[in-house]
């Protein structure tokens, strides 16, 4: 579909990222784009409570910073986190613009898995709460929340991205993971808190 070499789609993150440099860098690029955009973007739906031209526009550029910045990756770290490193300050400087605006209606940004035995009224409310008590963060818990839960990142991988200790990680998600509990404690509160779990 994009005349890309049938190889191109063995290689590792790591070695797309080498091939940045080199005359195969569009066909690197757009394989990286290929692998990541859908999840980036999910990511950023969720970092800007669902303002979906926004998260379109930052997964553009994330991409065209990759391409700028692909010779300050570290050869021993995994691309994956280096990505969302630059993500994760995209979003910081992001906030710092100016605020975003609410979720919109039937965005699918927190779509979060729960056994409701198919009743879909009781889901939901359930993914409603759930989006407005993760809008409700602040903007370092939230983001510690969603690369936690949502991206389904280790405590580890999160202090990388975010360069703090892992301790503060821990902390922030469990802040943030009280009140989001405390927020769903009244529909479902035997099970509330049994999905948020740093371990």
């Amino acid at each position: 579909m994009f005349g890309l070499k049938k190889d191109i789609h063995s290689f590792t993150d790591e070695a797309l990222i080498q091939l940045l440099s080199t005359r195969r860098c569009n066909e690197a690029l757009t394989e990286i784009h290929a692998r990541y955009s859908k999840k980036v973007l999910g990511f950023f739906l969720r970092m800007t409570k669902g303002n979906r031209e926004k998260s379109h526009d930052l997964v553009q550029d994330l991409f065209l910073r990759i391409l700028e910045k692909h010779h300050l990756f570290d050869p021993t770290k995994r691309f994956y986190t280096w990505m969302y490193a630059i993500a994760s300050n995209m979003v910081k400087s992001s906030f710092r613009e100016k605020n975003h605006e609410g979720i919109e209606e039937g965005s699918k940004a927190f779509d979060f898995h729960h056994d409701f035995s198919d009743n879909r009224l009781d889901r939901e409310v359930f993914q409603r709460l759930l989006k407005v008590a993760i809008e409700q963060l602040e903007e370092h818990h939230r983001l510690a929340f969603v690369l936690r839960y949502m991206e389904e990142m280790s405590v580890k991988e999160i202090a990388e991205i975010i360069e703090q200790p892992e301790g503060t990680v821990k902390s922030r998600i469990f802040y943030a993971t009280k009140k989001i509990t405390q927020a769903l404690n009244e529909f479902i509160p035997e099970q509330a808190g049994q999905h948020f779990k740093l371990s």
